[in-house]
């Protein structure tokens, strides 16, 4: 079946230039939303973005539509509604008349969202477990229907394993917002270059992630890039060791550290938010706990950082289970459909519960692209076993 579906965002905070956006990079929750719709329209379906645009366009086989445009869209299949920055309202949406089968809310924060409890919706769709646990925990909404669904990552055509010979022992890389703990790393490699000043950071991200001016940064052993599209940011993940993500931030999801994987660039992260279910410690990556601005924590990070430069095998290792992380962009839109198909059409593998189910709350498995979905509760699993 061919779905049309419609991604409905209202901020206003952030300009949408598609061509402009691939080319210089963007927060996370907005770049989540144009590569699940171009993964869409690779698939065959029929995609449109209502957004912050002066005029509509097509890029990538996505329809974009200025919000002033919303109600030409009469009716759709699937209706997803979505606030990742701004003032975090889906107000806007109680005025919209798009008719659908299937509305759904889709989150990429932990921070209530404006006007959800009064907006008709089928599901709450979050990038995470932890989303979903802190939307039925914190949100004090009534009986949310909720279903997590990861978001993807970029795999470029020259693949990590093509760049293995030029990949640098010594290299590391933050690529975030500067506020999520870049002075955090900072601090781990100014600990490495002590010991060897082969070590370098290279810096992606800044201000202009969330709308504002990047602020270049000066400091040895730092190459400050600022801003960067995705080809640029996942090149350098292609060459480097290590990606840092040390933060106090409840990581809601964290594509950095998916892109990271699936590009040979190992995570070190704090065990905090959704990092914790995505990085299997010691196996395809690694988590340091502990306040993430302490000396102790820099030191255990820049000690074990410096045994994976100095013991290529034990990096190789790591890396190559990485590497076999499920959640790319075309993976993830299948999964999507699949979610459709069982909400809509009642199609889908489905496990009975006495065979295997949801350890949370006991519902029957939804065998997806991704791995299993709880029925019941919505909760993600990679192997049927969490």
């Amino acid at each position: 079946m061919t779905y049309k579906v419609a991604i409905y965002c209202p901020d206003q905070h952030f300009y949408y230039d598609p061509a402009s956006i691939e080319k210089n990079g963007a927060g996370g929750g907005l770049m989540a939303r144009i590569r699940l719709a171009q993964a869409l329209a690779r698939l065959g379906h029929q995609p449109y973005i209502i957004a912050n645009l002066t005029g509509s366009t097509v890029h990538k086989g996505v329809t974009y539509l200025p919000l002033i445009q919303a109600d030409a869209l009469k009716d759709v299949d699937i209706l997803i509604m979505i606030s990742s920055g701004g003032a975090l309202s889906l107000e806007p949406a109680l005025n919209l008349k798009i008719q659908a089968r299937l509305r759904e809310v889709w989150l990429q924060g932990t921070i209530p969202i404006q006007a959800v409890e009064r907006l008709p919706h089928d599901f709450i769709v979050g990038a995470s477990n932890f989303i979903c646990d802190t939307v039925e925990n914190e949100w004090g909404l009534t009986n949310p229907k909720l279903f997590a669904i990861y978001n993807g990552a970029v795999v470029r055509k020259s693949h990590w394993w093509n760049a293995a010979s030029t990949r640098d022992s010594f290299a590391l890389t933050y690529t975030s917002h500067p506020s999520k703990g870049l002075d955090a790393s900072i601090a781990v490699l100014n600990l490495l270059r002590k010991r060897d000043d082969r070590f370098k950071l290279h810096v992606f991200g800044g201000d202009a992630l969330w709308g504002g001016k990047d602020q270049t940064v000066s400091v040895p052993g730092v190459i400050y890039h600022g801003t960067q599209g995705q080809d640029k940011v996942l090149k350098a993940l292609e060459e480097a060791n290590i990606s840092l993500h040390l933060q106090a931030r409840l990581e809601p999801f964290g594509m950095v550290v998916t892109e990271a994987m699936i590009h040979g660039s190992i995570p070190v992260a704090s065990p905090v938010g959704a990092y914790n279910e995505i990085v299997r410690d010691g196996y395809d990556g690694f988590l340091v706990p502990g306040e993430h601005t302490s000396t102790e924590v820099h030191q255990k990070t820049a000690n074990l950082i410096y045994n994976l430069a100095t013991t290529p095998e034990y990096a190789e290792y790591i890396r190559r289970q990485a590497l076999n992380m499920p959640w790319t962009w075309d993976t993830q839109a299948k999964t999507w459909l699949q979610h459709w198909d069982w909400a809509l059409e009642k199609k889908g593998m489905t496990f009975s519960p006495d065979h295997s189910h949801c350890l949370r709350c006991e519902g029957a498995w939804l065998l997806t692209a991704d791995g299993y979905h709880c029925t019941q509760c919505g909760r993600y699993s990679r192997d049927g076993k969490a």
